[in-house]
């Protein structure tokens, strides 16, 4: 008997940042998953020929010839294309579910796409529900895309304390700025902070700078392809700074420790700290997490005022006025090419 897989979406992790999207797809395809992209399922209609319902698991079917197998069910797509189906799994996401609360009741303001509607401190924005404060995915606060496990943790401890204690003792937001996320395939892909796209959008295309370091044939990766799958080379890690100064404002890794690594970045971004400062901290080597050293490595050192700043003192210095002016002169530039054109795929 075998076995086929068929995923069927608009876009593979479509919040993600194209090179995560790619390894992705790589991943399934070497894996003999068949992906229909840029299409929505409609309809589920029951298989003519066999007469079984989708969900049933009490019948059984017994076919002397494989080839006049029947599937259960059939998913029809908006293109009409059908795709035949024996075992039909929904990923619909996460949804608040609020609606049986009766939120009505205590004045609280909600809806079924956002769930209860806070202001920055996890409390309720209606004037007679001060006092009711919510956390997690229910949450409007939390982006969509940061409503992680962990992140409902965090909001669980900071909704308690805004209830507990006044208000010049509480922190700007309870909703943390930098979420990493991370999709567990083999090898996993984390991502956190800015996307290349948003990057674009915010500061334009020369207004940052990215480095993109695949881990084929380094010490690492190539130790451990021995007993890791076909798709073991093909990790990398994408790390992406600001221009002059170099804070790190987003990354996405793909390899067997990438979510350990990716916690490294998350402090990065939190306390503004820059590709010089990661460059500056020794890494164990061999390590998948050299790779990232090496990545920001290159991304201090990648211009003059780079080179200069690793002189010592004097240089440093040097390197700061000369990063300074140069960052003057491009915001100069960019103020002129205020409208930038995404390409759909980015």
């Amino acid at each position: 008997t075998t076995t086929s897989i068929t995923i069927i979406a608009p876009s593979i992790l479509g919040s993600e940042d194209i090179a995560a999207r790619r390894f992705a797809r790589k991943i399934l395809n070497k894996d003999g998953v068949n992906i229909i992209q840029r299409r929505r399922a409609v309809r589920v209609e029951r298989s003519q020929k066999a007469g079984i319902s989708v969900g049933d698991q009490h019948c059984e079917h017994e076919h002397e010839n494989e080839n006049d197998y029947e599937s259960r069910a059939v998913v029809v797509l908006d293109d009409n294309t059908r795709v035949p189906v024996d075992i039909l799994i929904c990923a619909t996401g996460r949804q608040p579910n609020v609606d049986s609360l009766q939120l009505d009741k205590a004045g609280v303001k909600w809806s079924l796409e956002e769930g209860v509607i806070v202001n920055s401190k996890l409390q309720s924005v209606s004037s007679k529900s001060k006092h009711i404060f919510a956390a997690g995915d229910c949450a409007s606060a939390v982006p969509r895309r940061d409503r992680r496990a962990a992140h409902a943790g965090w909001t669980g401890y900071h909704s308690a304390q805004s209830a507990l204690f006044p208000t010049f003792l509480l922190p700007n937001d309870s909703v943390h700025p930098v979420v990493p996320r991370v999709t567990f395939v083999d090898p996993e892909i984390s991502s956190v902070g800015l996307t290349r796209a948003e990057c674009v959008e915010r500061f334009g295309k020369g207004g940052f700078q990215y480095l993109h370091v695949g881990e084929n044939n380094t010490d690492r990766a190539d130790i451990d392809s021995l007993y890791r799958p076909s798709s073991a080379n093909d990790g990398f890690v994408e790390l992406r700074v600001s221009i002059p100064k170099g804070e790190i404002l987003g990354a996405t890794i793909c390899s067997p420790a990438s979510p350990e690594i990716i916690n490294e970045i998350g402090v990065a971004i939190v306390n503004k700290l820059t590709c010089r400062d990661i460059a500056k901290s020794i890494h164990v080597y061999p390590s998948y997490g050299y790779l990232m050293h090496r990545a920001a490595l290159s991304l201090a050192m990648g211009d003059v005022w780079g080179l200069l700043a690793a002189c010592g003192p004097i240089g440093r210095v040097a390197g700061s006025i000369g990063r300074n002016i140069q960052g003057s002169f491009q915001k100069i530039l960019l103020k002129k090419k205020k409208n930038v054109n995404v390409r759909r795929w980015e």
